[in-house]
């Protein structure tokens, strides 16, 4: 069972869990609903999910109902705590051996990881198990349905969460929008985009995109058309740098 070093969080309660909902939502004792935060299932409709989203649920409530578990929440207190249902947004630990039920889920490739701009936190460590899964070729990673995309894949899955990766071509400002070209054209190709408001996140960890020209890049996001396939990033936890290369 993996453990989590949550000391970008804030540790809440210890409650005991009722049952598990789906894989994402867990509801306790107490009359309180938690949203497991950082995962997407990408086969998981609420209306008939899929195999990985059924396995994810089954083994949650094997592991967690009628157990103590510690919730811990994002620091910042004024966003990012609840989601629009109500439901308490947090990671969790089964609190009798400190299992981590996300990088659980993530270690046996159930899920792949999802950060927020309001819940970035644990974004090193989840991405290391994913990338540990996807290389054992674990859960969904053994199957092409849910690959990492080339720029050239891009347009085939639009309107879906994605991963995409592949090496920047241009990178240009318009009206403040930065926008990242995987291609020699920009009206037909996979494009990245990132609004100015959110550029002043990237910036204040020390990032600037617009120096990503000629990088390679894995971002991951909702694909949707817009000149092509298009997909817009507002935190810098959804883009990982992978490489320096020349541009020529």
């Amino acid at each position: 069972m993996p453990h989590g070093d949550f000391s970008s969080l804030t540790a809440g309660e210890t409650l005991t869990v009722e049952r598990v909902i789906d894989p994402l939502t867990i509801q306790m004792r107490s009359g309180q609903t938690v949203f497991l935060t950082g995962l997407h299932y990408p086969d998981f409709d609420r209306g008939e999910p899929g195999e990985f989203a059924v396995l994810a649920t089954g083994i949650l409530r094997d592991m967690l109902e009628g157990q103590e578990v510690v919730l811990y929440r994002t620091k910042k207190k004024d966003t990012g705590r609840t989601n629009r249902f109500g439901h308490e947004i947090a990671h969790m630990e089964r609190a009798k051996d400190k299992a981590w039920v996300q990088g659980m889920i993530l270690t046996l490739g159930l899920a792949q990881v999802e950060t927020t701009r309001s819940n970035p936190e644990m974004d090193t460590q989840m991405l290391a198990l994913e990338q540990a899964a996807r290389a054992e070729k674990t859960g969904l990673w053994e199957t092409d349905a849910y690959k990492i995309l080339t720029p050239d894949d891009a347009d085939l899955y639009m309107d879906s969460f994605r991963i995409v990766e592949g090496r920047v071509q241009s990178a240009a400002l318009n009206k403040n929008r930065l926008y990242l070209n995987f291609g020699p054209d920009w009206k037909t190709d996979f494009t990245l985009s990132i609004a100015p408001s959110d550029r002043r996140l990237f910036s204040k960890q020390g990032l600037d995109p617009m120096a990503w020209n000629g990088l390679t890049l894995r971002a991951r996001g909702w694909l949707r058309s817009y000149n092509g396939p298009y997909m817009e990033v507002d935190h810098p936890q959804a883009v990982e740098v992978l490489a320096a290369e020349s541009a020529e």
